[in-house]
């Protein structure tokens, strides 16, 4: 194969040599070796970067290598590149925003091909509402309308989580009060988003979709229907 155009032959070959003879000649094991080709391919290439590197199927074609192992190198590869909690929210709404998805019915399957955002993304989910499922494609998280929701809820922006609660005060006397001081969002969220039905769970997605795209003009109406139509009347099994 012939190397990628568009690739910063003088940088690469810079930060491969100083990476390689950082601990000696012939210290670099092999599999360390491909994984700092690989990251350097893609931080040097005119198009690419490792903020938001080319999927697994667009580096497998161009290095006529097989997909999963691609897979595999980048997850590591974005393992070693991750930032703190903050950036790991702002990446996450972002790729719930630009990612893949397919909504059918009350099922929403989110392609993450960063393969730290993925595990977060779904420690997220397991920690407060349970188990993801993966078991399709491992880049692929499929989870409930609800679950959706809740997991936009934990990263969504300031703006749209105002908004909500904006909305959400001119209902307080629909939203059961809580001893442990929760706010409205989180009570909003447990009384109505995760009892509610397959109609309610779709209402979900919706409404995640407007809160993490800063879509303020949808948000009201939809919440609004929430407590219009008490779609928390049939708990998903």
């Amino acid at each position: 194969m012939s190397r990628p155009d568009g690739l910063d032959l003088e940088a690469f070959a810079k930060d491969f040599l100083d990476a390689y003879l950082e601990n000696g000649f012939l210290a670099m094991p092999k599999k360390e070796i491909d994984l700092t080709i690989l990251e350097l391919l893609i931080k040097h290439h005119e198009t690419w970067n490792l903020a938001d590197p080319p999927t697994a199927f667009q580096l497998a074609q161009q290095l006529r290598a097989k997909r999963q192992r691609v897979r595999s190198m980048l997850d590591e590869i974005s393992f070693r590149n991750a930032g703190d909690d903050e950036w790991a929210k702002k990446r996450l709404r972002d790729l719930l925003v630009k990612s893949e998805r397919d909504v059918e019915g009350n099922k929403v399957k989110i392609e993450i091909e960063d393969g730290y955002i993925r595990e977060y993304a779904k420690s997220l989910v397991r920690k407060h509402f349970g188990i993801v499922d993966t078991s399709f494609n491992q880049a692929i998280v499929t989870v409930s309308g609800q679950k959706f929701m809740l997991l936009v809820a934990e990263v969504m922006p300031e703006d749209a989580r105002k908004k909500i609660e904006d909305e959400l005060r001119k209902h307080r006397d629909q939203l059961k009060p809580s001893a442990e001081g929760k706010s409205l969002l989180r009570l909003f969220l447990e009384n109505f988003v995760i009892s509610a039905g397959k109609e309610g769970g779709q209402k979900s997605v919706r409404l995640a979709f407007a809160a993490a795209t800063s879509g303020l003009s949808e948000i009201p109406g939809i919440i609004r229907s929430f407590f219009r139509n008490g779609d928390n009347e049939e708990a998903e099994e």
